[in-house]
């Protein structure tokens, strides 16, 4: 989909912006390296930006698989369009899939009832919480309204180390593009050995059907699936 990007930010209040995908100059006119390095809130219209601040602490401090926030993103030539992010934990950085708000669409409403929760940002300055299904409402209400939380740029908890990975979604060997370097404390795995390889190398045979399946579902429709399989060591890779 070309007007759906990737950003990746880093899990601190400045959230800087650390990747963000070729198709962000589609959308909304910015190189990536116009971006990159730049703190989120730059991009955000000043009415929304303290509420994306308690969305962006709730994804930490849960440390969510999926939630979606609805907010006001600055494009190149000054406008804003509104857009719906879908926010991944992955310890010390969120990765964020980007598309333009659009709610008569079924990829809006697929994304909207796989996600954790739904944030929405109103022109108020209001932070609505429009949805929450696996999780108490008034346990997230309680850390939107937690003003204790940040110790500088730290987080006062502990985090659960997670690694990411972004696939080329159009090729049929999903070849990895991308990799944080959690992995190599996860599987000792280097990042420079798992870029350019096949996913498909690192998945338990007996589980690549079910994998092609779901994999199949979130491109088609945009939608966040969850699954679990044996990762397999890649004979490939011999540590030196």
């Amino acid at each position: 989909m070309r007007n759906s990007w990737i950003t990746i930010y880093c899990n601190t209040p400045s959230a800087k912006i650390i990747f963000a995908s070729d198709t962000i100059t589609d959308s909304c006119g910015w190189e990536p390296e116009e971006v990159i390095g730049r703190q989120g809130s730059q991009f955000v219209h000043p009415e929304d930006q303290k509420s994306l601040l308690k969305t962006h602490t709730v994804n930490i401090v849960k440390e969510r698989m999926a939630s979606m926030v609805c907010y006001r993103f600055l494009r190149k030539d000054g406008t804003y369009v509104t857009l719906e992010s879908v926010i991944n934990y992955c310890y010390d950085l969120l990765i964020s899939s980007n598309y333009i708000y659009d709610e008569n669409t079924l990829e809006h409403r697929m994304r909207r009832n796989t996600v954790d929760e739904v944030f929405v940002c109103h022109p108020t300055g209001r932070l609505q919480l429009a949805g929450a299904w696996n999780e108490q409402t008034e346990n997230i209400i309680r850390i939107i309204e937690t003003s204790e939380i940040w110790q500088g740029d730290k987080l006062l908890q502990p985090l659960e180390k997670r690694f990411c990975l972004i696939l080329n979604r159009f090729a049929e060997a999903l070849p990895i593009v991308y990799a944080t370097h959690c992995i190599e404390d996860l599987v000792s795995l280097p990042v420079p050995e798992v870029i350019g390889q096949s996913f498909f190398k690192f998945i338990s045979e007996r589980d690549i059907p079910a994998f092609r399946a779901q994999i199949n579902m979130a491109k088609q429709h945009g939608s966040v699936v969850r699954l679990r399989f044996d990762w397999q060591m890649w004979c490939g890779y011999r540590r030196g």
